[in-house]
């Protein structure tokens, strides 16, 4: 983590100018941009549903389909090495059709995946082909959710910087990992809540209802972000 302090030149690549607004109406009039609504409310359900995966992944491998819970380690470094296999894919297509199209094709795709959630281990297929294809197609959503949200957040910064005068991309950052923050710990109490429902082989009611909220939250995404209009800022 200390390399990017160490190796880039910060003077090169921004120009810093503070900004002279009190703290309450900086984030008044940060809360007031439109298309930054879309994206925080789009960002909160999506980092919520992505907790209910990091928190289910155990129990979707051992209770819904009897797999050993140390799979789960390898089923994580699969993932994360497809993702990033996917980056240049990514950065191809967000280049050639938008970021918009891209991220509401990924919040469509991995509402998909929480719905498979909820079938797992009721399929005529072996346990290891339905979690190793789940973990692979959610391999391509997280790659572009994990680049483009805040490439469009720096794009929604840098657009009201240029409308108002006033640099608030600080700002803009800050609120958005509060509410990172905030989905994620909402995500496991979730999680943790509904597995009163059951958890256990046999009585799996209640991971199977965390597949489906994690389909209803992913679908609040891409509603929600569908209203997002892609404007770039201008080049200066």
């Amino acid at each position: 983590m200390m390399i990017p302090v160490f190796t880039i030149d910060e003077k090169k690549y921004s120009n810093s100018k503070p900004s002279h607004l009190p703290l309450w109406p900086a984030i008044r009039r940060t809360f007031s941009n439109r298309n930054f609504k879309y994206y925080l409310i789009s960002d909160f359900s999506y980092y919520m549903a992505l907790s209910i995966i990091s928190s289910g992944l155990l129990f979707f491998i051992s209770v819904l389909l009897g797999l050993p819970e140390s799979l789960g380690g390898l089923l994580m470094g699969i993932m994360v090495l497809v993702s990033v296999m996917f980056y240049p894919l990514v950065n191809y297509l967000s280049a050639r059709f938008g970021k918009k199209p891209l991220v509401l094709f990924s919040f469509l795709l991995l509402s998909l995946i929480f719905v498979a959630i909820y079938f797992l281990g009721t399929v005529p297929l072996s346990p290891e082909v339905q979690i190793y294809t789940l973990v692979i197609c959610a391999s391509f959503p997280l790659a572009a959710l994990g680049i483009l949200p805040n490439a469009i957040l720096a794009e929604i910064a840098q657009l009201d910087a240029q409308k108002t005068g006033e640099n608030r991309e600080g700002m803009f950052f800050a609120v958005k990992y509060l509410f990172v923050k905030m989905g994620q710990t909402l995500g496991i109490a979730l999680f943790a809540f509904l597995t009163i429902y059951g958890k256990d082989p046999g009585n799996d009611y209640g991971l199977r209802l965390n597949g489906l909220c994690g389909f209803v939250l992913c679908l609040l995404a891409l509603v929600v972000f569908s209203g997002f209009r892609e404007n770039k800022p201008l080049k200066q």
